[in-house]
């Protein structure tokens, strides 16, 4: 392989990195439209338990499994979603750090290559 072929450009990383990001936020809207499903049902079910209450003692522990029960949903989506997030930025990093290495080697590589294919005026003026 010739150094053109090895040779990544700046938009390169970009596109990738962006195909990435775009493909853990389709990931994260999933979840949240599940989410949001599973929210609404609860939502729509409530006038119905309310209307089968017979006492005020039954509305209120319908508005207490209610409120309980989505403030648990809430709780555990946005856990879901910070780890899902946390995930996606650590493998990101990873990736561009070793990314990063390899760029370092190459370029060092090709340093060598250049002073050792010239007459050596770049290693002597520096």
């Amino acid at each position: 392989m010739s150094m053109t072929e090895d040779t990544k450009t700046p938009l390169d990383f970009a596109n990738r990195y962006s195909a990435e990001a775009m493909k853990a936020l389709g990931e994260c809207q999933g979840k949240y439209a599940a989410f949001i499903s599973k929210r609404l049902s609860e939502d729509f079910a409530i006038p119905q338990r309310l209307t089968d209450c017979k006492t005020p003692m039954e509305v209120m522990d319908v508005w207490s499994d209610f409120y309980s029960t989505a403030l648990s949903h809430y709780m555990d989506h946005a856990r879901c979603m910070t780890e899902a997030g946390t995930e996606a930025v650590e493998d990101m990093v990873r990736e561009v750090e070793t990314e990063a290495e390899e760029i370092a080697e190459a370029t060092g590589k090709m340093l060598k290559s250049v002073k050792s294919n010239g007459d050596g005026s770049s290693a002597k003026a520096a």
